[in-house]
């Protein structure tokens, strides 16, 4: 099976919140439903039922998180040439229809954030964005219409890694 991509940005925050929720979260969960399990009949124990319930809630987390680590491939996004359009760029577009001006930055599949332009490099936009060049005009179908747009500016996105 072929690895997900992944920024070194987008793996980091993954792995942080595992360990938090592994090393932070659950032992203190574990703890507080030890802590209500003392207080008698488990069936109408509010804070039991809701240590168990939070507790649920983390390890179905740590199952996903564990599932993102285990598969994707953290790659050095500033490494990577961003002359074309690459995994890790940040490429503004425009509309040569309505002259409207977008930026996207391309990203792993987990790390997808529409409301911060940040698309998968196998989305529909980012797949046809890969290895296009500045002033290369290209086509775009979304729900049977046709967009045209011209490619302005690339350049690589300088993700924060803390």
């Amino acid at each position: 099976m072929r690895k997900e991509l992944i920024t070194q940005m987008g793996f980091k925050k993954f792995l942080d919140e595992f360990n938090n929720l592994l090393k932070i979260e659950k032992p203190y969960w574990v703890k507080e439903k030890e802590i209500a399990a003392q207080f008698g009949d488990r069936s109408e124990n509010a804070e039991y039922i809701s240590a168990k319930e939070q507790i649920r809630n983390i390890d179905k987390r740590l199952r996903f998180l564990d599932k993102i680590i285990k598969n994707t491939e953290a790659i050095k996004t500033e490494e990577l040439s961003h002359e074309k359009v690459n995994f890790g760029s940040q490429v503004t577009i425009l509309n040569l229809d309505t002259n409207e001006e977008k930026m996207y930055i391309i990203v792993g599949t987990y790390e997808t954030n529409p409301s911060e332009n940040m698309i998968s490099n196998k989305s529909p936009l980012g797949k046809v964005l890969l290895n296009k060049s500045i002033n290369e005009e290209f086509e775009f179908i979304i729900n049977n219409e046709t967009f045209v747009y011209e490619i302005l500016d690339i350049k690589k996105y300088n993700f924060k890694v803390d």
